[in-house]
């Protein structure tokens, strides 16, 4: 603010026209008005999105062109918007005060007191008074109101007061010139290093995750929205031998079989595409896809005894540690929807689908009409009967467990052969994390089903010890054995 007058200066005329408060007033709203107008030139000029702006340019707005080149220099505008409202302040408050000032103390003579107490009470009161009046004014009228108005309509404020801005800053360039000179000089002085250019702290990945994962932040995020943008942020981070097919459940169709052996296999297995091997896994010559042999079949050019080997296509390698999105564009450009992993020795880790990569970013898609079984089910006493090959991640989400994560195994029957330190039978047990975990079936070294249950759950009454595990493969059908 300005610098007050004294008391004693304080000219209190016996009448004041109407036409001088009409002009008085009218000075002091205006130069409130000057200080809004920077203020919100200066907020919504820094608020409105750039790419927005970018938009509107392409189509043809001329506002937003204006825009436009204004954020490109933004240090001129802010230079300029400060000088705009450091000079309407000083005004104000020179002008404002002395004005309010005059007005207060007329209107204190006009009171029923005598002349010297309403003169008296005029000193008194009419200049801290006046000072409260304009400082309020100032700040609601113009700088919370205008500052609210750019932050809630930042585009069309930054398009409505862009080309008067441009105007005012392109007049104001010689005092600002002067000005950034001065504040390079001074900030020599102390050893800083004075840009032109301002810079604004962008936002990284993992902050923009954070605001994605924080509901406050993002209201408008739906919950599945919220989890799909989480994941694509999370997908760089993941390799090709995180969400393979392993080895151990790979199906593979045998470089001499015939047609008809194929499509017993896909009666079996539902899949579209298979690698083609020759003696081992470890020896993938390529792959087949079933709708290879459509336009054949129906053209009755093939039969069941016709063997696969003209079919079948080169097989795309990568190693296993290489990343999701470098995987991504390299199906994409090649256009191939199956890869195999290899390991560091060459040898065959597991298989990847353009469906395993989606899936990593949309979560597991379920077909009603699929009769394949679930990795997971609760049984009746809150036991969960679970797949062996079930990722361990997946295991510690849905029991809210920690179990622990290693190199050596991903899925909880790699969990369960570490712990145990041996390859484990049907009927095998282990007590882990308050959790008795028992083996329900094997097919050779692999592990089938796996029963967890809490140990703050009794028994089943009228059984023994094996009674879960035995009422969850009875009445499921899964054998011990």
């Amino acid at each position: 603010m300005g610098v007050l007058p004294h008391l004693s200066t304080v000219f209190i005329p016996e009448q004041l026209p109407a036409a001088a408060i009409a002009s008085r007033l009218l000075a002091v709203l205006l130069l409130i008005s000057i200080n809004a107008f920077f203020v919100a030139a200066e907020f919504s000029m820094v608020s409105v999105r750039r790419s927005r702006i970018s938009q509107l340019v392409s189509q043809g707005d001329l506002q937003a062109k204006t825009v436009q080149q204004l954020q490109r220099s933004l240090d001129r505008l802010l230079s300029t918007t400060q000088l705009g409202i450091t000079l309407s302040s000083l005004a104000l408050g020179w002008v404002g005060e002395s004005t309010m000032a005059v007005i207060l103390a007329f209107w204190i003579t006009q009171t029923p007191l005598s002349a010297a107490q309403s003169e008296a009470l005029a000193h008194a009161l009419a200049i801290p008074v006046a000072f409260f009046l304009v400082a309020y004014l100032q700040i609601v009228l113009g700088e919370l109101c205008p500052k609210s108005v750019a932050m809630l309509y930042p585009e069309q404020v930054a398009r409505f007061l862009g080309p008067p801005s441009l105007t005012i800053a392109r007049l104001f360039n010689p005092f600002i010139w002067i000005l950034n000179q001065s504040t390079r000089l001074l900030l020599r002085l102390v050893n800083i290093q004075y840009s032109d250019q301002v810079t604004y702290s962008r936002l990284t990945p993992e902050e923009l995750q954070l605001i994605i994962r924080t509901k406050a932040e993002t209201p408008g995020l739906e919950a599945e929205e919220r989890v799909i943008l989480n994941n694509v942020f999370e997908f760089r981070d993941v390799t090709a031998g995180e969400i393979m097919v392993p080895r151990t459940q790979i199906n593979a169709i045998p470089l001499a079989a015939t047609f008809g052996e194929l499509i017993e296999v896909v009666a079996d297995t539902e899949h579209s595409r298979y690698p083609v091997i020759g003696d081992s896994l470890d020896d993938i010559q390529g792959m087949v896809e079933l709708k290879q042999f459509l336009q054949p079949l129906a053209h009755q050019q093939i039969n069941g005894d016709t063997p696969i080997r003209p079919w079948v296509k080169p097989a795309r390698f990568v190693p296993e540690y290489t990343p999701l999105h470098e995987l991504l564009a390299t199906i994409q450009r090649t256009g191939e929807e199956l890869v195999v992993v290899v390991d560091e020795f060459g040898g065959t880790a597991g298989l990847l689908t353009l469906r395993d990569l989606t899936t990593e970013i949309i979560g597991e898609i379920h077909e009603p009409d699929s009769e394949t079984e679930q990795s997971v089910q609760l049984l009746e006493d809150q036991s969960y009967r679970i797949k062996a090959h079930t990722d361990l991640e997946e295991v510690n989400t849905l029991l809210d467990l920690a179990l622990p994560y290693s190199d050596d195994y991903q899925t909880l029957g790699g969990f369960l052969i570490y712990q145990m330190q041996k390859i484990p039978h049907a009927g095998d047990r282990l007590t882990f994390a308050d959790r008795e975990w028992v083996v329900l079936s094997t097919d050779g070294p692999r592990l089938g089903d796996i029963l967890v249950r809490s140990l703050d759950l009794p028994p089943p009454s009228g059984r023994g010890p094996n009674a879960s595990a035995a009422a969850a493969t009875d009445s499921d059908g899964f054998p011990l054995s």
